[in-house]
């Protein structure tokens, strides 16, 4: 099994309490069975605690109750309790992996961090993005899908990056042209029908999508509605080209599965101008903690990103040349 990193991947390490948007705040923790059982073990006062604040939800998954949107291990001194008590190797495996990612291929697996993490999104948004691997030694006899599907995408992913990446271009025209590329690799692997569009006017569908969307923050959605017509500023295209290496990455390879490339595109599309516009908005912009927070609002919760996947497949407005007459900016 090769495993592969990006060049930003060893260089994590949690700040625990000095980190300005923790992990232990907002989310549920889902407690493996593992973990679970060596809970249970665990006598006394803080055994107690741990069984009185585990609870299944209503999706059956065992999470830690949350008391007032944080963790209840999640201590005044901004410290987790249960590394304290028990230490690190028996955090659940929630905790003990986040922000690392795994995308495992069969033959080959690939490794790298979250956005939705300040750390991360400070390592991958201001380090060089490398991928340490070469492809060409891959051996697809074992995998489960079509190996031939993978090599064909594996490089229309490496020219995506390519294209995605060019300095000269304003990062906007990088992803036309992205976008016009991987509508010819779609038409090669899975042809998608096209139907008469009613092209859209402007973005504006975009952010009413994202207005309906289901947040951590109560007033991410104004945020959002606040800096709607607003389109991003060219001054952070070195950062919008990582993003969306970030994206490509993390997401292309999907299609090996779903023959959907296009989906990866939406989602960049997506991310630029709602963090594009929300930077807009703010007279001087934290662009890193922007995308971060949208990493945390939008892309690392399952049930928005199934909402904006229902919207790629259904609403005229993401088709491929109407996104590309749109970001004619």
């Amino acid at each position: 099994m090769k495993n592969i990193y990006p060049s930003y991947y060893e260089n994590f390490k949690c700040i625990a309490n000095r980190c300005p948007d923790s992990c232990c705040q907002g989310w549920d923790v889902v407690v493996d069975d593992k973990s679970h059982s060596f809970y249970n073990s665990i006598n006394g006062e803080f055994g107690d605690k741990i069984r009185e604040v585990t609870a299944i939800d209503e999706d059956g998954d065992r999470i830690f109750l949350l008391k007032n949107g944080r963790c209840p291990f999640w201590n005044k001194d901004e410290l987790c309790d249960i590394f304290i008590n028990l230490g690190e190797e028996h955090l659940c495996k929630t905790c003990k992996k986040f922000p690392r990612i795994t995308m495992d291929y069969d033959c080959f697996t690939e490794h790298t961090l979250s956005l939705a993490c300040p750390e991360a999104a400070r390592l991958i948004l201001s380090e060089g993005f490398t991928i340490l691997s070469e492809f060409e030694d891959l051996d697809f006899s074992s995998a489960e899908y079509n190996g031939g599907v993978m090599e064909f995408l594996l490089k229309a992913r490496a020219k995506s990056a390519e294209i995605l990446s060019n300095k000269i271009l304003p990062f906007n025209e990088n992803l036309q042209n992205c976008l016009r590329f991987n509508r010819k690799i779609q038409d090669k692997l899975s042809p998608i029908s096209k139907n008469q569009i009613n092209k859209a006017k402007d973005f504006s569908f975009i952010f009413k999508i994202h207005e309906r969307l289901e947040f951590i923050n109560a007033e991410y959605s104004e945020k959002i509605k606040n800096a709607s017509g607003l389109l991003p500023n060219k001054d952070f295209d070195e950062e919008f080209r990582r993003l969306a290496l970030y994206y490509i990455y993390r997401y292309y390879l999907n299609a090996v599965e779903n023959f959907d490339i296009l989906s990866t595109l939406r989602k960049i599309v997506c991310a630029y101008i709602i963090i594009g516009a929300l930077a807009n908005a703010e007279g001087k912009p934290d662009i890193i903690k922007i995308i971060q927070n949208y990493s945390k609002e939008v892309e690392h919760s399952y049930d928005n990103m199934a909402v904006l996947e229902f919207f790629f497949d259904n609403d005229d407005g993401f088709d491929v040349d109407n996104l590309i007459d749109l970001l004619r900016f």
